[in-house]
Protein backbone atom coordinates (compact mmCIF):
# COMPACT_ATOMS: atom_id res chain seq x y z
CA UNK A 1 0.00 0.00 0.00
CA UNK A 2 1.46 3.36 -1.19
CA UNK A 3 -1.14 5.26 -1.51
CA UNK A 4 -4.22 6.14 0.67
CA UNK A 5 -7.31 8.62 -0.37
CA UNK A 6 -8.31 11.23 2.12
CA UNK A 7 -11.53 10.77 1.38
CA UNK A 8 -11.73 6.92 2.77
CA UNK A 9 -9.28 7.65 5.82
CA UNK A 10 -10.39 11.22 7.25
CA UNK A 11 -13.62 12.73 5.00
CA UNK A 12 -14.23 15.57 7.59
CA UNK A 13 -10.37 16.89 7.11
CA UNK A 14 -10.86 16.90 2.96
CA UNK A 15 -14.00 18.97 3.39
CA UNK A 16 -12.28 21.37 5.81
CA UNK A 17 -11.61 24.57 3.80
CA UNK A 18 -10.37 27.75 5.18
CA UNK A 19 -9.85 27.23 8.31
CA UNK A 20 -8.90 29.58 11.12
CA UNK A 21 -6.45 27.27 12.74
CA UNK A 22 -2.68 28.34 11.90
CA UNK A 23 -0.39 25.52 9.60
CA UNK A 24 0.64 23.30 12.56
CA UNK A 25 4.05 24.75 13.62
CA UNK A 26 4.69 27.98 12.15
CA UNK A 27 2.53 29.93 14.59
CA UNK A 28 4.74 33.22 16.03
CA UNK A 29 3.39 35.97 18.15
CA UNK A 30 2.95 38.79 16.54
CA UNK A 31 4.14 37.82 12.76
CA UNK A 32 0.91 36.96 10.30
CA UNK A 33 -0.71 33.45 10.87
CA UNK A 34 -0.77 31.49 8.43
CA UNK A 35 -4.09 29.21 8.51
CA UNK A 36 -4.99 26.33 6.50
CA UNK A 37 -6.67 26.31 3.63
CA UNK A 38 -7.18 22.52 2.91
CA UNK A 39 -5.59 19.28 2.26
CA UNK A 40 -3.96 17.28 0.14
CA UNK A 41 -6.67 14.43 -1.16
CA UNK A 42 -4.00 11.97 -1.18
CA UNK A 43 -1.46 10.41 1.54
CA UNK A 44 1.43 8.81 0.73
CA UNK A 45 2.54 5.79 2.98
CA UNK A 46 5.99 4.95 3.36
CA UNK A 47 7.35 1.21 3.91
CA UNK A 48 8.83 1.93 7.08
CA UNK A 49 8.03 -0.36 10.13
CA UNK A 50 4.80 1.84 11.43
CA UNK A 51 4.03 2.78 7.71
CA UNK A 52 3.52 6.53 8.56
CA UNK A 53 1.52 8.56 6.50
CA UNK A 54 3.09 11.68 4.20
CA UNK A 55 0.55 14.61 4.07
CA UNK A 56 0.07 17.78 2.28
CA UNK A 57 -1.62 20.94 3.83
CA UNK A 58 -2.36 24.13 1.72
CA UNK A 59 -1.18 27.11 3.60
CA UNK A 60 -3.20 30.79 3.03
CA UNK A 61 0.12 32.13 1.52
CA UNK A 62 -0.32 29.68 -1.19
CA UNK A 63 2.60 27.37 -0.18
CA UNK A 64 1.90 23.90 1.12
CA UNK A 65 3.60 22.17 3.62
CA UNK A 66 4.42 18.46 4.22
CA UNK A 67 4.23 16.45 7.49
CA UNK A 68 4.56 12.88 8.53
CA UNK A 69 1.54 11.27 10.29
CA UNK A 70 3.07 9.10 12.74
CA UNK A 71 1.00 6.50 15.00
CA UNK A 72 2.30 4.06 17.67
CA UNK A 73 4.95 6.00 19.04
CA UNK A 74 5.12 9.02 21.33
CA UNK A 75 5.94 12.00 19.76
CA UNK A 76 6.22 14.01 22.89
CA UNK A 77 10.01 12.28 23.25
CA UNK A 78 11.10 13.98 19.52
CA UNK A 79 9.30 17.21 21.20
CA UNK A 80 11.65 17.46 23.55
CA UNK A 81 14.89 16.57 21.30
CA UNK A 82 13.41 19.38 19.43
CA UNK A 83 13.43 21.75 22.30
CA UNK A 84 16.94 20.94 23.43
CA UNK A 85 17.94 21.12 20.25
CA UNK A 86 16.77 25.11 19.96
CA UNK A 87 18.52 25.32 23.14
CA UNK A 88 22.08 24.01 21.83
CA UNK A 89 21.41 26.74 18.63
CA UNK A 90 21.14 29.19 21.34
CA UNK A 91 23.86 28.71 23.05
CA UNK A 92 26.02 27.87 19.55
CA UNK A 93 25.07 31.39 18.75
CA UNK A 94 25.80 33.46 21.72
CA UNK A 95 29.18 31.26 22.35
CA UNK A 96 32.23 33.91 20.83
CA UNK A 97 34.25 30.53 19.77
CA UNK A 98 31.19 29.15 18.23
CA UNK A 99 29.35 32.11 16.77
CA UNK A 100 30.70 32.73 13.34
CA UNK A 101 30.87 29.49 12.54
CA UNK A 102 27.28 28.84 11.02
CA UNK A 103 26.82 25.93 13.61
CA UNK A 104 23.14 24.95 13.96
CA UNK A 105 21.03 21.81 14.55
CA UNK A 106 18.46 22.10 12.00
CA UNK A 107 15.14 20.96 13.71
CA UNK A 108 11.38 20.59 12.44
CA UNK A 109 7.64 20.87 13.93
CA UNK A 110 6.77 18.06 15.96
CA UNK A 111 3.02 18.39 16.95
CA UNK A 112 2.22 15.64 19.43
CA UNK A 113 -1.80 15.27 18.79
CA UNK A 114 -1.94 12.39 21.68
CA UNK A 115 0.12 9.93 23.28
CA UNK A 116 0.53 7.68 20.86
CA UNK A 117 -0.16 9.97 17.00
CA UNK A 118 1.49 12.99 16.57
CA UNK A 119 2.76 14.85 13.33
CA UNK A 120 5.91 15.99 12.56
CA UNK A 121 7.36 18.73 9.73
CA UNK A 122 8.99 17.56 6.79
CA UNK A 123 11.91 17.84 5.79
CA UNK A 124 12.49 18.17 1.83
CA UNK A 125 15.87 16.66 0.02
CA UNK A 126 16.61 14.15 2.92
CA UNK A 127 16.36 10.54 3.00
CA UNK A 128 16.21 7.88 6.18
CA UNK A 129 18.86 6.08 6.97
CA UNK A 130 16.47 2.85 6.21
CA UNK A 131 16.10 4.26 2.36
CA UNK A 132 20.15 4.90 1.99
CA UNK A 133 20.78 1.55 3.93
CA UNK A 134 18.40 -0.37 1.38
CA UNK A 135 19.54 1.69 -1.95
CA UNK A 136 23.08 0.59 -0.53
CA UNK A 137 22.67 -3.27 -0.19
CA UNK A 138 20.49 -3.72 -3.28
CA UNK A 139 23.24 -1.83 -5.71
CA UNK A 140 25.67 -4.54 -3.90
CA UNK A 141 23.46 -7.23 -4.39
CA UNK A 142 23.28 -7.86 -0.07
CA UNK A 143 19.98 -9.15 1.10
CA UNK A 144 18.10 -5.86 2.15
CA UNK A 145 16.66 -7.42 5.55
CA UNK A 146 19.58 -9.96 6.01
CA UNK A 147 19.50 -8.92 9.74
CA UNK A 148 16.09 -9.87 10.13
CA UNK A 149 16.04 -12.99 8.21
CA UNK A 150 18.67 -14.16 10.41
CA UNK A 151 16.81 -12.99 13.72
CA UNK A 152 13.48 -15.06 12.18
CA UNK A 153 15.82 -18.29 11.20
CA UNK A 154 17.09 -18.62 15.07
CA UNK A 155 13.33 -17.73 16.06
CA UNK A 156 10.59 -17.64 14.10
CA UNK A 157 8.13 -16.16 16.82
CA UNK A 158 10.48 -13.42 17.19
CA UNK A 159 8.18 -10.64 18.18
CA UNK A 160 6.58 -12.81 20.81
CA UNK A 161 10.09 -13.56 22.65
CA UNK A 162 10.83 -12.58 25.98
CA UNK A 163 13.54 -9.25 26.05
CA UNK A 164 16.36 -11.57 27.21
CA UNK A 165 15.91 -14.14 24.52
CA UNK A 166 15.51 -11.00 22.00
CA UNK A 167 18.90 -9.16 22.84
CA UNK A 168 20.18 -12.82 22.39
CA UNK A 169 18.63 -13.36 19.01
CA UNK A 170 19.98 -9.92 17.98
CA UNK A 171 23.21 -9.98 18.92
CA UNK A 172 23.46 -13.05 16.82
CA UNK A 173 22.07 -11.14 14.06
CA UNK A 174 24.80 -8.50 14.65
CA UNK A 175 27.55 -10.75 14.81
CA UNK A 176 26.41 -12.77 11.79
CA UNK A 177 26.70 -9.43 9.56
CA UNK A 178 29.00 -6.68 8.40
CA UNK A 179 27.50 -3.46 10.26
CA UNK A 180 29.33 -1.01 7.76
CA UNK A 181 26.79 -0.10 5.40
CA UNK A 182 26.03 3.32 6.62
CA UNK A 183 29.85 3.62 6.99
CA UNK A 184 29.84 2.74 3.32
CA UNK A 185 27.13 5.14 2.25
CA UNK A 186 28.84 8.41 3.56
CA UNK A 187 31.83 7.28 1.76
CA UNK A 188 29.79 6.94 -1.86
CA UNK A 189 28.02 9.59 -1.31
CA UNK A 190 30.51 12.15 -0.49
CA UNK A 191 32.03 13.79 -3.59
CA UNK A 192 35.01 14.01 -1.70
CA UNK A 193 37.28 13.06 1.71
CA UNK A 194 36.25 16.70 2.77
CA UNK A 195 32.66 16.45 2.65
CA UNK A 196 32.98 13.01 4.07
CA UNK A 197 34.86 14.01 7.29
CA UNK A 198 32.53 17.13 8.01
CA UNK A 199 29.49 14.33 7.24
CA UNK A 200 31.15 12.07 10.14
Amino acid sequence: LKFLKLKNVAPALLEMKNCELAIPGFFKPGRPIVQIRGFDPHLSVLSSKQHPRKIRIYGSDGKDYMYLLKGHEDNRQDERAMQLFGLCNTLLSIDPQTMHKDLSIRRYPVIPLSPLVGILGWVPNTDTLLELIKEYRMTMKIIPNIERKLMTSMCPNFETCRIVNKVEIFRYAMDNTYGQDLYKVLWLKSKNSEIWIERR
